[in-house]
């Protein structure tokens, strides 16, 4: 029996984000009015209508691709996953000439690698355009109009349309990097674990390429992240309505309201590609940036929340121990009454910050094991 959606129906769908972002995806989720939300392992499964899956690619900051669950199906070995997924009505989905590319997760005791499980269910489509339309679809692994993603989990087998296309992370305003930039969706979910929401004093300490400071201006003016981006997934899909689609933009791009709360930005280095980052996702005259080694920064107001993402050593050549131990002085020093966050990669940076956080959040940048530390500079500190 295979359970096959339709895009009339209140469907299924499935936000993927990164290790430690789930929380943060549930709560985005919500508040843009997901139903029936269910936390999973980096990803966030909810119910919503097509207009809906269109809302949640524009909206959310820290979901890195949305997947629209289209059919379930059970397979003892990779014959049966391949003739199930040909009875799979794929010529309502998309159309022959779209070319498409499958990638597949998880694991399946009948089937020995993902590749090979990816390799069945494009044959399974092809086979099926060929009995319907004696025509087949191209493949093209780069750039594909059609994303299907297989998830396996023992014998079970979920078949998603990728409704994103490339990851929601590359928003399209990165014009310049830094040699250790930071995924925007990790910079989003960091900014939304500290609480902000435009509604103090931000700045950004050690800003690299911008992207913390961007995506903080982003949350603190409520602009859909998405809104940057020249190509969803979903545009190339049969049942895309593009009338529902211009709507749900103009509605969210209504939501738009500048806060007049600062936001600094601060590096030693060169802060040109930030401030093109910045130009390209038109919050470039809502940040002011400052060329100045953090150490010898002060806080702009009297209160207000600091972010770090120090240079730690994986990417760049530091001290860890005397980068985190000056950290930790000058926070004592120069910040009392602010609130700090900071990027945490290391059991030695850890104990050379010298101060206890009074909340922790872990995740990974990268393949690095990190945490989210927020330490409360008072008084006699």
């Amino acid at each position: 029996m295979i359970q096959i959606a339709s895009p009339q129906e209140d469907e299924v769908f499935i936000a993927k984000t990164l290790m430690g972002m789930e929380d943060v995806l549930r709560d985005e989720l919500l508040k843009i009015g997901a139903r029936d939300i269910h936390v999973m392992r980096r990803a966030v499964q909810f119910k919503g209508d097509l207009g809906f899956l269109y809302k949640a690619n524009l909206c959310l900051g820290s979901a890195l691709r949305i997947l629209w669950s289209i059919a379930h199906l059970s397979a003892e070995d990779g014959d049966e996953l391949r003739d199930k997924v040909r009875e799979i009505p794929w010529e309502n989905y998309f159309d022959v000439d779209k070319t498409i590319a499958v990638y597949a997760v998880g694991s399946h005791p009948g089937i020995n690698h993902t590749g090979m499980a990816a390799l069945l269910v494009k044959d399974g489509i092809a086979d099926r355009f060929r009995d319907v339309m004696d025509k087949r679809p191209n493949v093209d692994r780069e750039n594909p109009d059609v994303r299907i993603e297989l998830f396996l989990n023992r014998r079970q087998c979920i078949v998603s349309l990728d409704a994103s296309g490339e990851s929601l992370h590359r928003r399209g305003y990165r014009q310049d990097m830094g040699p250790a930039p930071m995924s925007e969706v990790l910079a989003n979910g960091l900014v939304r674990l500290t609480g902000y929401r435009g509604d103090y004093t931000f700045m950004d300490g050690m800003t690299g390429s911008g992207t913390l400071a961007i995506e903080a201006a982003i949350i603190a003016d409520q602009l859909p992240p998405g809104i940057y981006r020249k190509r969803f997934a979903f545009t190339q899909w049969s049942c895309y309505d593009k009338e529902l689609h211009a709507a749900i933009e103009a509605s969210s791009l209504k939501r738009i309201s500048e806060r007049s709360l600062k936001i600094v930005a601060c590096d030693l280095g060169d802060l040109s590609a930030a401030k093109t980052n910045a130009t390209a996702a038109l919050v470039d005259e809502r940040i002011e940036w400052q060329s100045m080694d953090f150490f010898d920064s002060k806080p702009p107001t009297e209160r207000g929340i600091l972010v770090l993402n120090p240079p730690y050593g994986h990417k760049m050549e530091v001290d860890v121990d005397d980068m985190y131990s000056s950290i930790g002085a000058h926070l004592k020093k120069a910040y009392k009454g602010w609130t700090a966050w900071v990027v945490i990669p290391s059991e030695t940076a850890d104990r050379a910050i010298g101060m206890r956080a009074s909340l922790r959040y872990q995740f990974m940048n990268g393949d690095i094991d990190c945490d989210w530390a927020q330490y409360e500079i008072f008084e006699g500190s």
